[in-house]
């Protein structure tokens, strides 16, 4: 028997599937297409989703689960040098899915969110078909986004704007929503990307600096060093924050509770960014990025949470 099939026998079914779930990364999908999508149309549409919205966060979610997919594809070297448990067993690094295998799976769901797209809307498959060729080249060649510095940040920049023009093709043939409403959800994307396409991803290549480094991966931190990335991370992050929270004090109406809530989120995290940034600034350790990095998904998600609050009620 070949060294390649005893590698294959030696996992079990129960091993592969949870193998081919964990390379979808679900906690990627709660938060960044449910709690994203569910923001967005509380912001724009000021109500309760209704459930044919179901099917739109559906197609979001199987379109970025082929597209989390191809990332560890893109990723399996720099991911099996890291000294991060998380990172270095993947599936694809312990084996229990072979690379070939990871893309059929990416292709597969790549394919059932375009026809979801379609069946809902032809432009919102326009924004899917190109969503997905983006995320494709963010992670394969010739392009490979993640692994150049800055346009890995503006990678975010495109990929929001796409996702935005989904979300308004969508409500524009479902819904009746005042013009003006759209606006606000367009304001709404300036500051997650303010906050998480430049911030956060400046904080998540910091967490993977040594082994981008050991993969050949050229990100931004890996280009000017961490210190200065540091210092980006937390400028963008107060901008971002700032620029979310203001117009639930000057232009909606705001339940006090949510406004006590949102700056509180905004202060607590600000300050704790801060001497998490300073001490990365001082002498770097994979530990402390990642620390930030995990707070900046929990702070998204309850920017996410509140923003979705603050639309229903």
């Amino acid at each position: 028997m070949s060294e390649s099939k005893e590698q294959k026998n030696k996992f079990t079914l129960g091993q592969k599937l949870k193998g081919h779930f964990i390379l979808t990364r679900p906690q990627q999908l709660l938060w960044l297409d449910i709690f994203g999508a569910m923001g967005f149309y509380a912001i724009i549409a000021r109500h309760v989703p209704t459930f044919h919205y179901l099917l739109f966060i559906l197609c979001a979610v199987i379109a970025d689960a082929g597209a989390c997919t191809i990332n560890d594809v893109g990723d399996q070297e720099s991911d099996c040098r890291s000294k991060e448990p998380s990172r270095r067993k993947r599936p694809l690094c312990t084996g229990v899915v072979s690379r070939k295998t990871a893309k059929k799976q990416a292709y597969v769901l790549y394919a059932i969110g375009l026809i979801l797209a379609l069946y809902l809307d032809f432009f919102v498959f326009l924004a899917a078909l190109f969503l997905i060729l983006l995320s494709h080249q963010y992670s394969m060649k010739p392009l490979k986004m993640n692994s150049r510095h800055i346009i890995s940040q503006f990678f975010w920049i495109g990929f929001g704007l796409l996702y935005y023009f989904a979300i308004f093709a969508y409500l524009f043939r479902y819904e009746t929503i005042p013009m003006e409403n759209y606006y606000f959800g367009l304001y709404f994307l300036v500051a997650l990307i303010l906050f998480m396409a430049m911030a956060e991803t400046l904080a998540k290549d910091l967490r993977d600096l040594e082994n981008d480094r050991a993969g050949g991966k050229i990100t931004t931190p890996a280009h000017f060093g961490p210190k200065s990335a540091a210092v980006v991370s937390f400028i963008f992050s107060v901008f971002g924050l700032l620029f979310w929270a203001t117009p639930y004090f000057t232009v909606y109406d705001t339940h006090l509770v949510l406004k006590g809530l949102i700056m509180l989120i905004v202060v607590l995290w600000n300050i704790l960014c801060f001497f998490l940034c300073k001490s990365i600034y001082r002498n770097y350790t994979k530990g402390k990025a990642r620390k930030l990095h995990k707070g900046f998904i929990l702070t998204f998600t309850m920017v996410l949470t509140l923003s979705f609050l603050a639309g229903v009620l």
